[in-house]
């Protein structure tokens, strides 16, 4: 699946994945997450950045991303701390 989700970014967003990486990470982790149904929503919350992944892999508009530091699964983090969730979306939004 891995070489499928990297086919995909590059054949749709190679020419346009910028305003994926400044600023819109969060709707391009919602689009793979919707093409490829295994991925979740991930935060890393030291770079601020929101990824799609299945734990071990995790992809944002460039394609794999090289973790230095551990993401936080989006849902966990709705459930640990609704507050900070809407904190975090809203931030990347905006």
């Amino acid at each position: 699946m891995k070489n499928q989700i990297e086919d995909f970014i590059v054949r749709r967003f190679q020419d346009n994945n910028m305003s994926f990486i400044e600023g819109n990470c969060y709707y391009f982790a919602i689009i793979l997450c919707d093409r490829f149904p295994k991925l979740k929503i991930y935060y890393e919350p030291v770079e601020g950045h929101f990824l799609a992944g299945d734990g071990i892999n995790f992809y944002d508009a460039n394609g794999k991303y090289d973790l230095r530091f551990q993401p936080k699964l989006l849902e966990e983090i709705q459930k640990e701390d609704p507050l900070w969730a809407k904190r975090i979306r809203k931030s990347c939004i905006i």
